[in-house]
């Protein structure tokens, strides 16, 4: 697929996020995460949270790619990452199936028999989607860099580590 086509399925998948943040109270507040809250107060701030996760992590993931001096386009590599994104859309079906009835943190203590069962075996199933997320986002940035052996490992580890530490404070200041 052309870079074009890609980028346009990948801001698609991004504006998706938007809604289903609002409808669903999930917050896709940093570059790898999603989380439930109890509420989300417009669509403001699922905009915010996924423009701040996507624009860092491919621009960290670009500019990783530039210091190692490979050919790479910022069209590819922003619609790559962008499609990557489709697994945290997906891991929010189990996360709102088993999530649990707690109010405060301390509440999981708490659980017990079925609700503990259910909350282990979501958490089980909402990790095994966040590994696909970084399979698929590793794969992206694979292609669109072309790296290979420790400049590509390096690239990809700190480029994510990065976008995540940016997207959090990015997002704390607003």
């Amino acid at each position: 697929m052309g870079g074009a086509k890609v980028f346009w399925i990948g801001f698609l998948i991004i504006i998706i996020h938007i809604p289903i943040g609002y409808i669903f109270n999930v917050r896709f507040d940093g570059a790898i995460d999603m989380h439930l809250v109890p509420s989300v107060e417009s669509y403001l701030i699922p905009m915010l949270d996924v423009a701040i996760a996507w624009v860092s992590m491919f621009l960290c993931l670009y500019v990783s790619t530039l210091i190692f001096q490979s050919p790479i386009r910022l069209i590819d590599i922003a619609g790559a990452t962008g499609v990557a994104r489709i697994p945290l859309l997906i891991s929010i079906i189990p996360g709102k199936i088993f999530e649990p009835n707690i109010q405060e943190v301390e509440d999981v203590l708490n659980l017990q028999g079925s609700e503990l069962y259910l909350l282990i075996v979501g958490g089980f199933v909402v990790l095994l989607f966040f590994i696909w997320f970084m399979i698929l986002l590793f794969n992206a940035y694979k292609v669109n860099s072309n790296l290979k052996g420790w400049r590509l490992w390096i690239g990809f580890i700190l480029s994510v580590i990065i976008a995540e530490i940016i997207s959090l404070v990015a997002l704390a200041y607003i």
